[in-house]
């Protein structure tokens, strides 16, 4: 299913769905369908900065090395005059912001979800609240729905099962639908459609 496709239909709204697109192409490092979706983007027309925050963003789930490919194919398709900078909340703010989106992200899971990091490594519990919530998805240019879309998303197509329910469950507690998250799905499995059924009967309930 094609971009066009996708954006014609109805569920969400369709800048998320681009950024969905965008992302998970980004994981796959499918760049064919990430210049389809950045193209669509600058013809919507959504804001640049969105899409920029999402690739910030997919340096948490999709690692460096495809980040930076994919801001080479960004710049290549819709260059800017100025490099982009900026956007972070202060840093003294940033910890205590990223501790309260944790807590919004997991609810009643949220100390389970600390202890489980801790017994990984402390150092990476500390780097998943710091830099990863207190730093990247605390930043304010990109709403903590459309985030949790983005990341449910993109686990789906990781195959990554708990962190979906996770993040599925997170995207509900910040307001998004169920709908929702089934046409994030829709947008992330595009070439998959059989995948889809699957991973909706894997939305936890939002509590």
């Amino acid at each position: 299913m094609q971009p066009a496709s996708l954006l014609a239909r109805a569920g969400i709204d369709k800048e998320t769905r681009i950024l969905i697109g965008i992302a998970t192409a980004t994981w796959r490092a499918d760049w064919p369908a990430f210049s389809s979706w950045a193209t669509c983007g600058q013809q919507l027309p959504i804001a640049r900065s969105a899409i920029e925050e999402t690739l910030l963003q997919c340096v948490l789930f999709c690692g460096f090395p495809r980040v930076i490919s994919a801001f080479g194919h960004l710049n290549k398709g819709w260059s800017t005059e100025t490099e982009p900078s900026g956007g972070a909340l202060p840093e003294a703010d940033q910890i205590p912001a990223g501790d309260k989106l944790f807590q919004a992200i997991y609810g009643k899971h949220d100390a389970a979800v600390r202890g489980m990091l801790k017994s990984c490594h402390h150092e990476l519990h500390d780097f998943v609240l710091e830099s990863a919530y207190g730093r990247i998805l605390s930043r304010p240019n990109l709403t903590s729905r459309a985030r949790e879309l983005i990341a449910a998303a993109v686990l789906a197509v990781q195959s990554q099962e708990r962190q979906f329910a996770g993040h599925a469950r997170g995207a509900l507690h910040l307001g998004a639908t169920r709908g929702e998250l089934a046409e994030a799905l829709v947008t992330a499995f595009a070439e998959a459609p059989d995948e889809v059924d699957g991973w909706i009967s894997r939305i936890p309930p939002g509590s």
